[in-house]
């Protein structure tokens, strides 16, 4: 999880140029749901001025997409794939994680961690909002399997 969440900041960074703005498609603010389940990544972005800007994640072609799991017994499992030789390799992170109201805690041990608001939390849609080191507002929204 902590390589997938450096190499979102990355990409996030570097792709700012090529987004295009929009507003939030889905006016929800339902965070009833239940975050437990295989969630995959759908769509990136930042929030800049309270204005979001999202873009389509980007899961390697020809792979399995890159998903993150919340078990009901407090474990993280973040899934992605690559294929740096012609065939598709997995990585799996494991983290703890913990719910309290709208804030996710994702505790990846040695010191990292991640915390995060969540925006949207129902059967289909997860929306987590979060601040990284350079003060970048990023917004992640996952889709359930």
């Amino acid at each position: 999880m902590k390589r997938k969440l450096l190499l979102l900041v990355s990409i996030l960074s570097f792709s700012l140029t090529f987004n295009s703005c929009s507003n939030d498609d889905d006016n929800s603010s339902d965070t009833n749901g239940t975050i437990v389940g295989e969630w995959e990544f759908l769509k990136e972005g930042t929030i800049v001025s309270g204005t979001e800007t999202l873009s389509a994640y980007i899961h390697t072609a020809g792979c399995t997409k890159d998903y993150l799991e919340f078990k009901s017994n407090g474990i993280a499992e973040d899934y992605s794939y690559e294929k740096p030789a012609g065939s598709c390799i997995e990585y799996v992170d494991s983290a703890t994680w913990t719910k309290d109201g709208n804030a996710l805690s994702i505790n990846y041990g040695g010191g990292d961690f991640f915390n995060g608001d969540i925006l949207i939390l129902n059967n289909t849609t997860l929306k987590i909002r979060f601040t990284d080191d350079g003060g970048t507002i990023n917004v992640v929204e996952f889709v359930r399997k």
